[in-house]
């Protein structure tokens, strides 16, 4: 499938980024820098960066560990709180502004697989102990392109949240007819996203490599530290 980029005024990725799977590759524990940047971003914008330590990069694709605690960049609204406080209906259009935050709710591992156009993130409740499995949340997103230790995309708005037994849900649907009417995504850009949410629905049906059981089984280390948000956002 070749990989789907949104509309934009401006590249997603900094000058000499490269698409995921191509060498030279982070090793494991090493600091990668997750950033997501809406569409159309410019120098100076906001923009959500999740400092991680690396799993796995190779030619398939880049493994990170989001860890409890980790300090994050985010978009937040006008008013300084989280943008899902922002009515729907306004969502789009406001101004978005530049918040810090501590990373909650357990540690969650993310799988990028090199082109396609969604990440797959693992999630666990009681991580102190049993570890028990909560699912499979699919990201719909630009294919990753790297450059340096970060990594860069842009979100799609529309999710699918898989149960452990496989179950499947698609998640904010609302959202992606609010971005269309609001001017954030065509329609056309809409309809392929949706594509590409069937597309990746069939991965997981198909058993691919980001959602092996392997994954499931998976522990970070315990020698890992929490990686460090930059003070001030990256300029490029």
């Amino acid at each position: 499938m070749s990989s789907f980029v949104a509309r934009a005024t401006a590249p997603i990725a900094p000058e000499g980024a490269r698409e995921l799977g191509v060498a030279p590759f982070l090793a494991a524990g090493e600091q990668v820098d997750w950033h997501y940047r809406r569409s159309g971003w410019q120098v100076g914008d906001v923009s959500n960066i999740a400092p991680m330590r690396v799993v796995r990069e190779d030619e398939r694709g880049l493994v990170a560990w989001l860890a409890l605690g980790t300090r994050l960049e985010i978009a937040g609204g006008p008013d300084g709180r989280r943008l899902r406080t922002v009515p729907l209906e306004q969502r789009w259009v406001v101004k978005r502004t530049r918040i810090v935050e501590e990373w909650w709710g357990g540690g969650v591992l993310r799988i990028a697989p090199a082109g396609m156009p969604w990440s797959v993130w693992l999630f666990w409740s009681d991580q102190d102990r049993e570890w028990k499995f909560e699912g499979w949340y699919i990201n719909l997103e630009n294919a990753h392109e790297r450059r340096g230790t970060a990594t860069y995309s842009s979100d799609h708005v529309l999710d699918v949240e898989i149960e452990p037994d496989g179950e499947i849900i698609m998640k904010d649907e609302d959202e992606l007819i609010e971005a269309v009417r609001q001017g954030r995504l065509s329609a056309v850009e809409a309809a392929q996203i949706e594509k590409h949410a069937e597309a990746a629905i069939a991965s997981f049906r198909a058993g691919d490599w980001p959602f092996d059981r392997e994954w499931i089984q998976w522990r970070p280390s315990p020698s890992w530290t929490l990686p460090e948000l930059a003070e001030l956002p990256v300029v490029e």
